[in-house]
This record gives structure tokens, sequence and C-alpha cells, in this order.
């Protein structure tokens, strides 16, 4: 079955999720973290993205993510793609770092924030990599410590979500440690690392258990109820066409400057002056519109592998042009 498209939608938040191949560590040592870390802010100030919580644990990670006006994936390609680079040649390997892709469950803000920081953060001490809060508190790589003051994480959206256990500073963050220390022990492994029909009621994270002919709208890829999900999945076909609309826009540039217009550009023509347009339009599309790799692979009907080395000829053509 073929794996469905991400929902990538402004201002929305999102649980991320990736794991080692096979398992395998993906951090080492201490110099690790840290280029982990230094990537994901640059990645977030790049973006305009924020990081409401995070936990590095060994194979795996877990970021809470409220998404900006660019993309979530181009905030990912950053991040992923620059440290497995630099881990191989850290470590002298070669090959995939990082186990399929990774995961970006969209997440109904208002139900699930505080429970998801929550989550995140007692991630170490379900796993047994510390043994109590007091330890968690210590350790950089998991956002605890630093919604604490115990140390500094500039990336991490600390405002985002202490003012929602009050004011004053000092106090916010003893209501937060109230909190989560009422939850210490309350989830289960991987009860929020995904999609599917969950609902605040009764307990966050409980199934609803509901009559057949109540059964209501779910999707894998998103954490809420029907209602929520419903929401989404609407949202995400206006988003569509908007971007269909904004591939015309982007096309009449590219025909201001090629003369090849879209049904050309849509052919599967290798004639070069139209190679060359659908390489403009591919780059254009990608990183001017905002418009994902799989959107451009539907509209062109062309693989991944293509798209991209389209977007990296139309690149080199607008270099030279602006030389």
């Amino acid at each position: 079955m073929p794996r469905q498209a991400r929902i990538d939608i402004p201002d929305s938040l999102y649980h991320i999720i990736a794991r080692g191949i096979e398992r395998r560590k993906i951090f080492k040592n201490e110099f690790d973290y840290e280029d982990f870390l230094r990537r994901l802010d640059h990645g977030l100030k790049r973006t305009g993205n924020k990081c409401l919580a995070y936990s590095l644990l060994g194979n795996h990670f877990h970021l809470l993510i409220l998404r900006g006006q660019r993309p979530l994936a181009e905030l990912m390609r950053r991040l992923l793609t620059g440290y497995a680079v630099n881990f191989n040649l850290r470590n002298r390997r070669v090959g995939h770092l990082f186990q399929n892709r990774y995961k970006a469950i969209l997440c109904d803000y208002d139900a699930y924030v505080l429970e998801l920081v929550a989550y995140i953060h007692l991630n170490p001490l379900r796993a047994g990599l510390v043994e109590s809060l007091r330890d968690l508190r210590k350790y950089r790589w998991y956002g605890h410590g630093a919604l604490m003051g115990d140390f500094r994480a500039s990336f991490l959206a600390h405002a985002e979500v202490l003012e929602k256990f009050g004011n004053d500073l000092e106090k916010a963050r003893k209501n937060y440690e109230v909190f989560i220390g009422e939850r210490v022990g309350k989830y289960k492994k991987g009860e929020l690392s995904g999609g599917g029909l969950k609902r605040s009621q009764g307990g966050i994270g409980t199934l609803s258990v509901r009559r057949e002919e109540e059964k209501e709208l779910s999707d894998a890829r998103i954490l809420g109820d029907g209602e929520f999900v419903e929401t989404v999945l609407n949202l995400k076909g206006k988003e569509q066409n908007q971007s269909l609309m904004s591939l015309a826009q982007i096309a009449g540039m590219g025909r201001a400057k090629t003369g090849v217009g879209l049904d050309e550009i849509r052919s599967l023509s290798r004639v070069r002056k139209i190679v060359k347009a659908r390489a403009l339009y591919c780059f254009l599309a990608k990183e001017k519109g905002g418009v994902s790799g799989s959107e451009l692979m539907k509209d062109l009907r062309l693989t991944s592998g293509a798209v991209s080395h389209l977007v990296s000829v139309g690149r080199e053509v607008i270099r030279s042009q602006n030389n």
C-alpha cells in the first residue's frame, strides 16, 4: 500500500519522531547531541517554526513543533540531512542514518499541547534513562530542565509553554513541575506517538469506544477527535487547491523567462528548451512557492529522484541568469 502524503498546514502543532536505521544509535556522544541541537536552532530560525518540547534518546528523538509559514519539510530537510552527512563523516560510515521517513503527526493544539509536552519530556524517565524528575532536570538533551531554568536552550519556546501555567515565571515553573509530576507513570509506551482517533474526554490518549453507528472520522496522520480530523482534511483540500493555483502562477513566471508554457512543461518532451523550463518550474515551485516534492511528482508524473534533479538544474539556471 502506498504511504500517505504528510499533512503540512501553517500554524499547526506536530509531534515529530525519527529513529535510527535498524534502531541503531544516532547519538553516540555529547558532540552528536550538541551538533543536532545547533542544527535544530539554526533550522527553526530560518523557517520561523517553534520547538515546544524535545527529547533526544540515543537511537531516536521526539520534537514538538509549532509550524510557522515555511513548510515543515524545509526544517526537517535542513536538520536531518546536514546532521546525517556529518554524523557519517565523523564515524566513517556510509548509507542511511535514519529509518524510513520521519513521522510527523498533526495534533489538536487545544486538546494535546500540554499533554504532549509532558509525554515527550517524560520519555527518558519511561525508558529508564533517568531515575527521577530531579535527574531529568540535569540533561540538556531533554527539554524539561530548560523549562525549569536549569540550563539555557535558546531554541526552545519557553514562553509558549510556561505562559499556560501562569503569568509569573517562578509560579509558572512550579505549576508546570506539578503538572509534569502528576503525569509520571500515566502514559503507556507509544501512547501519544501516533495518530488515529483519540479523545481528551475520559483521559488523554483513551481510545474512543463507540457503537458502530457512532463511529467518527479518523486518520493515522492526525491526533484528535473526529471533528478535528474532518476540519484538518477539509483545510488540507483547500491548501492543495491553493497550491495548484500557485503552480499556475509559477508557470507564468517561467514562461516569461523561457517562452515555454505549462502544457509543454507537463509533457514528457525531452527537447532541451522544455527540459530547462521544466527544471526552472520545479525550482521555483519548491523553493519559492513552498510546493512539496510529492505534489510536483504528481503534477509532472515524475519520480522523486527526477524532481530532485530538476530542482538542482533549475537552481543552476537561476544562478547563471543572476551572474
